[in-house]
C-alpha cells in the first residue's frame, strides 16, 4: 500500500509516517519508480506508535516498544525495555504533576492572601505587557509595587 492509505489507515498523516521512517522506526519497500511500498506490519507499528505518543511517550521513545514486535512478541510491551520505558515515563509524569501541584498550591496561597487583604488595589496600569523584555510568553510584567487605595 501507498503511504496515503497508510495514513489513512493508521489515522495518521503522510507528514507523520515521513517522520517515523527518518527517525528509522519504520522502513518501507520501494517500488522501481521509488514510491514507497507499506505492509500490514507497518501499520501495526504507526498504530502503536501513535498510541504510545499519546500516552506520553515521545516518538523517538517507542524503539524498545517495537523491537519487542520484531523479536516476536505479540504485544509491544512484553519486553523488559519496554516495561523500564513505561517505568521511565511514569516516573517523568509523576515529577510533571509535582511540580504543576506545587504551582497551584503557590498560586491557591497568593489568591488566599490576597483575597484577605483589608485594602483595595486600583487597577493594573493599561501598559501591562504579555511579555517579559526576556521576550519570553506568557509571563506578565508587573509594576514593582501596585498603587494601593486605603478604604474609608
Amino acid at each position: 500500500m501507498r503511504i496515503g492509505e497508510l495514513a489513512r489507515l493508521a489515522q495518521l498523516s503522510p507528514k507523520a509516517i515521513r517522520r517515523y521512517e527518518a527517525l528509522g522506526l519504520v522502513a518501507p519497500g520501494r517500488h522501481p519508480n521509488g514510491f514507497r511500498e507499506y505492509d500490514e506490519h507497518t501499520v501495526r507499528l504507526v498504530q502503536e506508535i501513535r498510541t504510545l505518543n499519546r500516552l506520553g511517550i515521545p516518538v523517538e521513545e517507542t524503539r524498545p516498544f517495537l523491537d519487542c514486535l520484531a523479536t516476536g512478541s505479540e504485544h509491544v510491551d512484553d519486553c523488559p525495555a519496554s516495561l523500564a520505558e513505561y517505568r521511565r515515563t511514569i516516573d517523568a509524569l509523576t515529577t510533571e504533576i509535582e511540580a504543576l501541584t506545587a504551582r497551584r498550591d503557590a498560586l491557591t496561597d497568593r489568591l488566599r492572601d490576597a483575597a484577605h487583604r483589608t485594602t483595595r488595589m486600583l487597577p493594573w496600569p493599561e501598559t501591562v505587557s504579555a511579555r517579559q523584555p526576556s521576550g519570553r510568553a506568557g509571563e506578565i510584567e508587573t509594576p514593582a509595587e501596585p498603587t494601593e487605595l486605603k478604604q474609608t
